[in-house]
């Protein structure tokens, strides 16, 4: 039965004595690693009741909590249920990627928090538009004024919002960044902006009109109001007045010097220096993307379409958004997103489809079904493109063909989305209203996309087939359902077969040189008694791990120390490298192979350090484990008390 993670989070923080005593909370590869202020007040008995709990132990000053190969997901939804303020016990995490990865995560951050009312208000403007559109609403009656005033003002207001998803995701001061972002959008700061207020000098700077602030330094006239980049621009700067502010006020002065630091030096900077650069930014994307459009809409779209998988793939995606929010407020409409995103999402669901039209397995053809209403309606691409077109390799071609011909549709005959509204698949059409023309946009872009959904099923169903895919065959990892019910093995032994990964009996070998001990000499209770599952400890003679099986890696924790592989038989193995090693955050460890790499028998899968490990005082004995014992007849260790070689026979399985 699959883990209730809400209700298990919420019995562990229970069982440990409530929010309020979890200073920091952060996971392994098989345990939640808390740090309590008062370890006096956690219920051991109780914590230990848990039914997902395999054990609890303290040691290092950490209350870890067992839990097994779902810990990861467990621990998604534990940290959403309090301020548990991340890992105290370990250094702030590094950066991860290049700067421009960095930048994307960065934007996305900041941006991903106000989805929802982005959405919401998105879609309130759509129903606004259809009710002036058929005749409903004027758009001078009280009640379309009330309702459009919280469908447009979230967008009117957006550097306010962003003021505070910026301090939310850097720990800055939340009043303060928002009153930065309120102030781009007072009225009369919007009327001085505009060049219309009486009595104002108003100049020129860099041929563009301008104010003067202390009557000499130059204000460029821009308009703030729905503007992203000035607030993203703003950020280092917002952060590092924040921390000058507090280092150089004196604790007497603090509540009233240190936000007064701030706004005397955020405010010439966002006003003389980094809104008006933020300004240019924008319009000029907007331009660029402006004049590639109107020169060969066709093009432009039919090319974006087509990427778009990859772009998701990336992550890049999120970076889109603000030149999206950025389009819809200077143009008045966006296709960089909202349609190659349409054209997208629906051919990765055609796709799958087409598989599932084509194949003669029952699983995958339930799977492809699924997949394709997810993309097709919700808008939801994830499950078709990791589960089925990028697995099968041939349908991600069909759907990258599909989108590139509805893309170039779309872009020819100039389908447009005019406000946001919920992730594009055909339940977003309504977005497309709007323009001279309010419906040219909904029916053109509903023939794209049963266009794209048409080829890319279409030619996934000519390029699928289940024997390239593996589907069906012993290669592809099926096996007989006698398996299940191999002599030797009683009915309830069958019955966990059934209902777990499909195993077949095989050989473990040894993935690290070495001496091989048994595993109750492991210096952790937890992998000594044999809570984590059934194998061997090695005591390492060289720093280096081997695949001891062909398979998959499904785990391979951030700092290298802990690896998950499931073998082709089906078996789930865990090589954790020393005792407490997660505390060393990566330091001495150098991953060769990354999650989810298919890899074969003696294929190298880490490096490691072992004198910087023994060095911090971590045992470096190696428990290499297969944790699905109840999936086996038998899981036997054959090299006890042996020295082993990478490749010789480690654990026989039953």
């Amino acid at each position: 039965m699959a883990m209730n993670y809400e209700e298990v989070s919420r019995q562990i923080i229970d069982g440990v004595g409530g929010a309020d005593n979890i200073i920091s909370a952060t996971n392994c590869m098989t345990r939640l690693r808390l740090v309590l202020k008062d370890e006096s007040k956690a219920n051991d008995d109780a914590v230990g009741r848990i039914k997902a709990v395999k054990s609890v132990i303290k040691q290092g000053g950490q209350y870890q909590v067992v839990i097994g190969n779902e810990v990861s997901n467990l621990f998604k939804t534990f940290k959403t249920m309090g301020d548990f303020g991340g890992n105290a016990a370990a250094a702030p995490a590094k950066p991860q990627g290049n700067p421009v990865q960095r930048l994307m995560g960065f934007v996305a951050g900041c941006l991903t928090p106000l989805l929802p009312a982005m959405l919401g208000t998105g879609m309130l403007k759509v129903v606004l538009t259809l009710c002036t559109t058929i005749g409903i609403l004027q758009t001078t009656s009280p009640t379309y004024i009330i309702f459009f005033a919280i469908a447009d003002g979230f967008f009117y207001f957006l550097p306010l919002f962003l003021g505070w998803s910026i301090a939310m995701k850097t720990g800055g001061s939340v009043p303060l960044y928002v009153a930065v972002g309120a102030m781009l959008c007072y009225p009369n700061m919007v009327s001085l902006m505009g060049g219309a207020m009486e009595g104002i000098r108003y100049g020129s700077f860099l041929n563009m009109p301008c104010t003067y602030l202390l009557g000499f330094i130059p204000v460029i006239n821009t308009s703030y109001t729905s503007s992203v980049v000035p607030m993203l621009l703003m950020t280092p700067v917002m952060k590092w007045a924040e921390d000058f502010a507090d280092r150089v006020s004196p604790n007497v002065l603090k509540a009233f010097l240190k936000p007064l630091l701030f706004l005397l030096i955020c405010v010439p900077i966002i006003m003389c220096v980094l809104g008006p650069l933020g300004g240019v930014i924008g319009n000029g994307l907007a331009s660029v993307f402006n004049t590639m459009y109107n020169r060969t809409p066709w093009l432009t779209v039919g090319i974006l379409s087509a990427l778009m998988p990859f772009i998701v793939m990336t992550g890049m995606h999120y970076a889109l958004i603000p030149l999206c929010m950025n389009n819809l407020a200077t143009l008045g409409w966006d296709v960089i997103v909202m349609v190659t995103m349409f054209c997208s999402n629906i051919c990765q669901g055609g796709a799958a489809f087409g598989v599932a039209a084509k194949t003669k397995d029952m699983d995958t053809r339930s799977e492809g079904i699924a997949c394709g209403i997810s993309a097709t309606v919700a808008g939801v691409t994830e499950p078709a493109m990791y589960g089925i077109n990028l697995r099968y390799g041939r349908p991600m071609i069909a759907a990258v063909i599909g989108a590139g011909v509805s893309g170039l549709l779309a872009g020819i005959t100039g389908v447009k989305g005019y406000t946001m509204g919920g992730s594009p698949s055909f339940l977003s059409l309504i977005t497309f209203i709007g323009g001279s023309s309010p419906y040219a946009g909904l029916i053109f872009g509903a023939i794209c996309g049963i266009l794209g959904l048409a080829i890319s099923c279409g030619l996934a169903y000519l390029l699928y087939s289940d024997k390239a895919a593996g589907v069906g065959t012993a290669d592809g990892g099926e096996i007989n359902a006698e398996k299940a019910g191999n002599a030797g093995g009683t009915e309830e032994k069958a019955g966990k077969i059934e209902e777990g990964p499909v195993v077949a009996p095989g050989m473990i070998s040894s993935p690290i040189n070495g001496k091989a001990l048994p595993l109750s000499e492991t210096p952790d209770e937890v992998f000594a008694s044999g809570t984590m599952g059934t194998g061997v400890a090695i005591q390492p003679s060289e720093g280096k791990v081997y695949a001891p099986a062909d398979g998959e890696i499904t785990t391979f924790f951030p700092t290298g120390h802990a690896i998950g592989m499931t073998s082709q038989n089906g078996a789930e193995i865990l090589i954790h490298v020393g005792m407490n090693t997660v505390d060393m955050e990566g330091k001495g460890f150098t991953p060769m192979k990354k999650q989810g790499d298919k890899v074969k028998k003696g294929e190298l899968l880490l490096e490691f350090d072992i004198a910087a490990i023994e060095a911090t005082g971590h045992p470096i004995i190696t428990p290499v484990l297969v944790t699905n014992v109840d999936y086996f007849n038998a899981v036997e260790p054959v090299a006890v008390g042996k020295d082993v070689s990478v490749g010789d026979d480690l654990i026989n399985l039953k």
